[in-house]
């Protein structure tokens, strides 16, 4: 029984981090500079995106004040 929960929490987890690297909201006069696997993918400008977890990262937080 205790091995269940164990394993029950991990995946909760492991889901939770998941979302957490998945979505990204950039907030307005933002811009974030996307890189996938190092390189320069993309730039996004404000608004809710999906992104791969753990292939793509926020290279750069860009100000448009």
């Amino acid at each position: 029984m205790e091995q269940n929960l164990v394993a029950l929490g991990i995946i909760i987890v492991a889901i939770v981090v998941f979302m957490i690297k998945t979505a990204v909201v950039v907030p307005q006069r933002s811009e974030y500079v996307i890189e996938r696997l190092g390189k320069y993918r993309k730039t996004i400008g404000a608004g809710f995106h999906i992104l791969f977890p753990f292939v793509d990262k926020v290279a750069y937080k860009r100000s448009l004040k």
